[in-house]
């Protein structure tokens, strides 16, 4: 990995001398010189600086809206994976994950495999698992009889597009991503590309709207919000989740911690500040979940970077060490240094 990578272009740079989410010019110089530690493919040096007002906290200057593409080049979402691919390799996991499926199975209506015998009351007795279950399921209900419309904002892999199917909702994914919608669609998703300007005309459209780990990299997420609750229902019900700033993973590795992921990551949202920002756009019964078990891989990336590697090269998840243990203990107790912040909300 580069020490010194090459700067990214002037011209494809832009300035954000003010909060993307409060609007606060007041600010502090959180880390400087940030590189591309994750994937270890864009350019550039990247400074973030942390909102005295609501806490979040930005990169300053940030990749063009034009530009920023280019650190997506080797991203996950443009490789198609089928589900065998991605299935655990060790033993004990892949017990662990055939219990869970048994539980979703039982809990979601899905027709997971394998499904291990017993799985569905297992699962419930231990609390880290049974959350990882159900953050994985989004903590949805069935829909009602005749089906729900579902949307699912920055789809992924389209591994819960899948499952929303599966649940009987009529799910529907969009990405701002062209690549990404050509992959998807070549596994049989219900997707399309749609740009800001395309969201911001809809209005009543949806039951639920998802959005796993996008908002991070909106250029205008308080823009996106909005376009978002608009699009819901009266009383719809949006899902988000994306990394915390106030967790123990920011707080234990500082610059070194996998959450940062400059220049992809371009706005970092603590509790305080993403719960203000639903609030004044309209949300009501904002309620928090404990997305359990991300700890352990973000703590082994985490720890491969301040060892000077890239966390992509981590393959042995499968022994979080001890204080990734403890960690996770203390998660359960105090939700707002949870790893994801991980909300619903109604409209």
């Amino acid at each position: 990995m580069s020490e010194t990578p090459r700067p990214w272009p002037q011209a494809d740079l832009e300035s954000v001398p003010h909060c993307p989410v409060c609007g606060s010019a007041e600010r502090s110089l959180l880390y400087k010189g940030l590189t591309d530690r994750v994937f270890c493919v864009a350019d550039g040096a990247w400074d973030m600086y942390r909102c005295a007002g609501c806490s979040s906290a930005w990169l300053d200057p940030r990749p063009t809206p034009g530009s920023v593409g280019r650190a997506y080049e080797t991203y996950y979402t443009h490789t198609a994976e089928d589900d065998a691919s991605m299935l655990p390799k060790s033993a004990l996991v892949r017990q662990l994950h055939a219990w869970q499926n048994d539980y979703e199975n039982a809990r979601y209506g899905l027709q997971r495999k394998p499904a291990g015998v017993g799985g569905r009351w297992l699962v419930r007795l231990a609390p880290s698992l049974r959350a990882k279950a159900d953050a994985q399921c989004r903590h949805m209900q069935r829909p009602p009889i005749g089906g729900g419309r579902l949307l699912d904002v920055g789809f992924g892999s389209g591994a819960f597009l899948k499952i929303a199917g599966e649940m009987g909702w009529n799910a529907h994914g969009i990405d701002f991503d062209p690549k990404a919608v050509e992959v998807a669609r070549a596994r049989g998703l219900s997707v399309s590309c749609a740009s800001a300007a395309e969201l911001a005309v809809q209005e009543n459209q949806y039951d639920v709207i998802t959005i796993s780990h996008v908002i991070e990299h909106v250029h205008e997420p308080i823009v996106l919000l909005r376009n978002l609750y608009r699009m819901l229902r009266p009383g719809g019900l949006l899902w988000l989740d994306t990394p915390n700033l106030s967790s123990y993973g920011a707080r234990r590795f500082g610059p070194d911690w996998r959450g940062l992921e400059p220049p992809r990551h371009l706005v970092l949202f603590t509790p305080q500040s993403m719960i203000g920002a639903l609030t004044t756009i309209g949300f009501q019964q904002i309620s928090q979940h404990w997305h359990g078990m991300t700890l352990f891989s973000i703590y082994a990336e985490s720890t491969a970077i301040a060892r000077g590697k890239c966390a992509q090269d981590v393959i042995d998840r499968v022994f979080p060490s001890p204080v990734a243990v403890i960690d996770e203990l203390r998660e359960m107790l105090r939700p707002m240094q949870r790893e994801f912040l991980t909300l619903s909300a109604r409209k």
